[in-house]
C-alpha cells in the first residue's frame, strides 16, 4: 500500500472548495475574523482545514495573500508535524468525557498562568501570530466555556482561534455568538476514495470506491468500514434487521455487547452507536431506492412500502440525534429496537 504524502498544500487538499475560496478572499482583503467555529460531520477534514489555514498564515516563503504556502520552509514543516511553537492545539484528553478546563486556563493552582488562554497571549516565537486549534469543542461544559469567554471577547492582537465541532446547536450561545461560524459538508465519494488511496489505507482504487460508497463522506466512517471487528458486527446487525420477524432481544443484545467491547469511554461509545444507526439507515435507504426501482448500492433490502420505510428512517434519525444529547444508551437502543420490531 502507498504511504501518506509528507506535505499538503491547497492543491492537494480535498473538498470544501467554497470554504477555501471564502478564506482566500478574506485573507486577500485583510478582512479575516479572529475566531471561527467550524461545524460539520466528524471525519471530513475540519481539523486539517484549520491546520492548512495556519500553514498559510505562518509560511515564511509565501505571503498569506497568495493563499499558497510553500510546504517546504521550516514553518510549513513544523505546522505539518504539529510542532510549530505558535500553533496551539488542544483536544479532549484520552479517557475524559469533557474538554478539560485545565487545558484552557491551567490547573487550579496556576489559573491563567498556564494553559491555552495564557499561551495565546504570549509573544509569538515567529514574530507573526499565534494560532489556536481547539478540537472536540462539543464536549466543552459550561465551566470550560465560561473560561474561554474573555479570550474570545478580547483575543490577543493578530491571534486566530479555531473551534472544531459537529453542530452549532451543541455550543453554548455565549460561545457561538462570539465566533464566525463556518459550515462544512460531507466529502464526495470520489474524494473519500482518493484520500483512502493517498493515505495507504486500501490496496487499490476499486476497494477505495467500495468503501467510499458507504462512508457518508467521512474518512472516519471509512476507517470503521476497514475495521474487521466492525465489519463482522455489521454482518450480524444486517442479519438481524433482515430477519423476519425481527428478533427484538437479539438486536438489543448484539448492540449492547458491541458497545461494551468499545470500552468505557462515553464519547467513543456515542460515536460507535451513531455508526450502528448509520448502518441501519443505509439499509432502509437502499431498500427504499431498490423498491422504487432506483439504483441501490446493496442487493439486500427490506420488502416494505415507501411509507413504512420512511417511518423507519425517521425514527432512526431521531434516535441518532438523541445520541448527541447524551441520552442513556440502553433505553435508547431498547426504544429504537422496539419500534423496529413493531414494523418488521
Amino acid at each position: 500500500m502507498r504511504q501518506a504524502i509528507e506535505t499538503m498544500d491547497w492543491t492537494t487538499f480535498l473538498g470544501h472548495h467554497r470554504q477555501r475560496q471564502w478564506f482566500a478572499n478574506a485573507i486577500a482583503k485583510n478582512r479575516l475574523a479572529s475566531t471561527f467555529l467550524f461545524v460539520g460531520p466528524s471525519g471530513i477534514g475540519k481539523r486539517t482545514f484549520a491546520g492548512m489555514v495556519a500553514k498559510t498564515m505562518l509560511c515564511t516563503t509565501s505571503e498569506p495573500s497568495r493563499f499558497q504556502p510553500c510546504g517546504h520552509c521550516e514553518a510549513c514543516a513544523q505546522v505539518e508535524a504539529d510542532t510549530h511553537p505558535d500553533v496551539l492545539r488542544v483536544r479532549k484528553e484520552k479517557g475524559k468525557t469533557d474538554l478539560s478546563i485545565d487545558l484552557l486556563v491551567g490547573s487550579k493552582d496556576a489559573r491563567m498562568r498556564e494553559g491555552l488562554c495564557y499561551e495565546l497571549r504570549m509573544r509569538p516565537y515567529s514574530g507573526r501570530r499565534k494560532i489556536a486549534i481547539v478540537d472536540e469543542i462539543d464536549t466543552l461544559n459550561t465551566e470550560g466555556a465560561n473560561s474561554l469567554l474573555k479570550t474570545l471577547e478580547e483575543p490577543p492582537a493578530g491571534s486566530m482561534i479555531f473551534l472544531i465541532g459537529t453542530s452549532e446547536q451543541r455550543q453554548l450561545p455565549t460561545i457561538r455568538s462570539r465566533c464566525q461560524v463556518v459550515r462544512f459538508s460531507r466529502l464526495s465519494d470520489d474524494d473519500v476514495a482518493l484520500l483512502l488511496v493517498r493515505l495507504g489505507k486500501v490496496a487499490n482504487l476499486d476497494q477505495a470506491r467500495r468503501i467510499a460508497s458507504q462512508s457518508h463522506g467521512s474518512i472516519e466512517v471509512a476507517d470503521g468500514l476497514l475495521d474487521a471487528e466492525r465489519t463482522r458486527f455489521r454482518e450480524v446487525l444486517l442479519g438481524v434487521l433482515l430477519g423476519s420477524p425481527l428478533d427484538f432481544t437479539s438486536l438489543s443484545k448484539s448492540i449492547e455487547d458491541h458497545l461494551k467491547d468499545v470500552g468505557a469511554d462515553s464519547q467513543l461509545r456515542r460515536e460507535r452507536l451513531k455508526w450502528i444507526l448509520d448502518q441501519a439507515l443505509d439499509l432502509f435507504r437502499d431498500s427504499m431506492r431498490g423498491n422504487l426501482g432506483l439504483e441501490s448500492s446493496s442487493p439486500q433490502r427490506l420488502r416494505l412500502s415507501p411509507n413504512e420505510l420512511s417511518s423507519l428512517i425517521e425514527r432512526t434519525e431521531q434516535a441518532r440525534g438523541q445520541v448527541d444529547r447524551n441520552v442513556s444508551h440502553a433505553p435508547l437502543v431498547e426504544a429504537w429496537a422496539a419500534t423496529l420490531a413493531a414494523s418488521l
